[in-house]
């Protein structure tokens, strides 16, 4: 069976990784989770390198670059991007996909599908306002640990990396989380093509 080597961000990008892999039809072989979109960058050139031979796919987020086109173009200090490599960017950040599913988002965070936007990519900031729904679920677990306790200093709750991760992992839907998400229905497009033309 052929693999797909995966390198993200942080843990939480794993299980999507992984879903975006077996969903169009390859084996994902988990390599490089990097702790943090620096970490992430600096090793991007050499995955490149390695993939006129092997197979990858590469999440890293947006975030507040101008679009995904420059922020490639800088990551890769000008260079071409390798056959094999699949370098896509989730607009601004990885969590609207995650709120693209909002049939499965809702159900399982205990907010109502209206409290939902219909575009997750137009988001500022994906992550915050993931946060701010859980403030609202009618569900006091959801709210006690994806929420950061007052004074903590923190932008998430305690178990924030845990629960979304076991969501993406057992519920999330990236098909269905496609229909709202542009950037989400580029990647599925382009992977798909990668193997129809028998790249990967």
């Amino acid at each position: 069976m052929t693999v797909v080597y995966y390198a993200v961000e942080g843990a939480t990008d794993v299980p999507i990784a992984e879903k975006l892999i077996r969903l169009v039809g390859p084996a994902p072989q988990p390599t490089r989770v990097a702790g943090g979109k620096a970490k992430l960058d600096a090793r991007i050139p050499e995955i490149n390198r390695s993939g006129s031979a092997v197979n990858w796919l590469v999440l890293r987020d947006l975030d507040r670059a101008p679009c995904a086109s420059e922020l490639i173009a800088r990551i890769l200090g000008g260079r071409e991007l390798a056959p094999r490599v699949s370098l896509r960017i989730p607009v601004r950040a990885i969590e609207s996909w995650i709120l693209a599913d909002v049939e499965g988002f809702a159900t399982e965070f205990g907010i109502a599908r209206q409290r939902l936007t219909g575009r997750p990519d137009d988001l500022d900031d994906p992550k915050r306002h993931l946060i701010d729904l859980c403030r609202g679920s009618a569900r006091q677990a959801v709210r006690n640990t994806m929420v950061p306790r007052p004074g903590s200093g923190r932008k998430v709750g305690p178990e924030y990396a845990s629960r979304i991760t076991s969501f993406a992992r057992r519920i999330w839907n990236p098909e269905r989380a496609a229909r709202r998400s542009p950037s989400l229905a580029r990647t599925l497009a382009s992977l798909r093509g990668l193997v129809t033309h028998r790249v990967w």
